[in-house]
Order: C-alpha cells, then structure tokens, then sequence
C-alpha cells in the first residue's frame, strides 16, 4: 500500500466523511480472516444472525487486527488527540440474506458519547453486485432523523427516510478486498443488496479518542488505547 500524505487524508475525510485506503491486507490475510470470521460466527454468533460484535473479546486474531500498525497509521491523521479501539463485528451477507442494509448513522446508536469513527474492511472483493457499502459524501456535517424500520431479520431496527440527497450523490464503494474505508459515525451510509449468490464477509472496527471511560464504553471489554491522548 502507498498510503495518501496525512494531511491529503485528513482533508479528505474532513471534506466527504469518509476515506478509502486501496490495498491495506493482502489476499492470503484477508483469507486467513475469513476462516477466524467463519469460527467466530460458528462459535459465538446467533443462529441466522447477520451481524456479531465483540469479535475481539474472543479472537486474538481480530484483536491484533484492531491494533494492526498499518491502519493506526491510517487512524493518526485523522484522529490527531490520539486513537482508541473500542469494539468490533463481523458483518456477513450470504446468499440467503440478500436485503440491502437501510439508510443510517452510526452515532444514533451511541448518542450522547463522545465521536467516534469505523474502519469497513471487506474480506472479499465488494461490489454492488455482492452487498458493499454505500454512502452519501458530505452528509455528515448535516443532523438527520432516524425511524422504527423493523426489517424481518431483526438486524436492523431504524433507519433515515427523510434523505434529501440526490440518487447521484450516493457512492458505492466497489474495492477489493483488503482495502479499507474509514467513516464517521455521523455520515449516512448503508449497502447494496446480495444478489451474487455468494458470501461476503466484512470485518468493522470502531475507534474513538482516549479519554475517562463513559458508561457506554463500559459493554465493550476488548477496547485498548493505540495511541495515547495529546493534550489541544
């Protein structure tokens, strides 16, 4: 990976709400993911489940992932009074579950807590075709309004309906698998829905700054500091 100056990231992501690193883990790492991902659902998720998080409380490999050098060296540009991992999930779309993942933000999940951002790594190749992210560039300077939704699955309970982006605002981020997107927890995204036929595996890491523990941090145990607090 040829990573982009810091200053070009951060602007970048200041700007949209969100970045794309190509190339971040290899083939054979993202693989290797794939396997732990798979033991991990098998071992840990609910039956028919889409969704599983704390995957690092019980996987080292996926805790070494969260602290992996190469993506705190993305994370420091954009979080420049330090970096602190708090929690994880695999997010999985199989042939089976091919609904589009609905209109949201990440911070109606966690209100009233500090800012916080996500690092999106698919272990395979993301396409539209296949399930990948969406996102609407921008919308994270903006406040939005989340609804009851109550999709079938159970996995997705709200979401935004009152969107007033255009159909040619959205990007939807088609990158190989080992790439990485970081993204605000304010920024509207979603997905494509599965239609391949075949399986998808992503892994999702949240970050925030360092700092006292707040009562929501306290339900995810395998969060760590990566990069000390700075005072300013």
């Amino acid at each position: 990976m040829k990573p982009s100056a810091p200053a070009s990231l951060a602007a970048r992501y200041d700007r949209d709400g969100f970045v794309i690193v190509p190339d971040v883990l290899s083939a054979v790492e993202c693989d290797r993911l794939k396997v732990e991902a798979r033991a991990v659902l098998d071992a840990k998720a609910q039956a028919g489940a889409s969704v599983h998080v704390h995957v690092s409380v019980g996987s080292p490999v996926f805790r070494a992932l969260a602290g992996d050098p190469r993506i705190v060296d993305i994370l420091k540009p954009l979080m420049p009074h330090g970096v602190m991992f708090l929690s994880d999930k695999i997010v999985y779309k199989s042939a089976d579950k091919t609904f589009a993942t609905p209109w949201h933000i990440d911070c109606f999940y966690w209100r009233n807590t500090r800012p916080k951002l996500s690092v999106w790594i698919p272990l395979d190749d993301a396409l539209a075709e296949n399930g990948t992210l969406t996102v609407v560039p921008g919308s994270h300077k903006q406040d939005w309004r989340m609804v009851k939704l109550g999709l079938p699955s159970g996995d997705f309970q709200y979401e935004i309906n009152d969107g007033t982006w255009r159909e040619g605002d959205v990007v939807t981020c088609a990158i190989k698998r080992g790439s990485v997107i970081v993204f605000s927890d304010r920024l509207v995204h979603g997905s494509t829905r599965n239609t391949a036929g075949r399986d998808r595996y992503a892994i999702i890491s949240t970050y925030h700054s360092p700092g006292a523990d707040e009562p929501f941090d306290l339900d995810f145990p395998a969060r760590q500091v990566l990069v000390p607090a700075t005072a300013g």
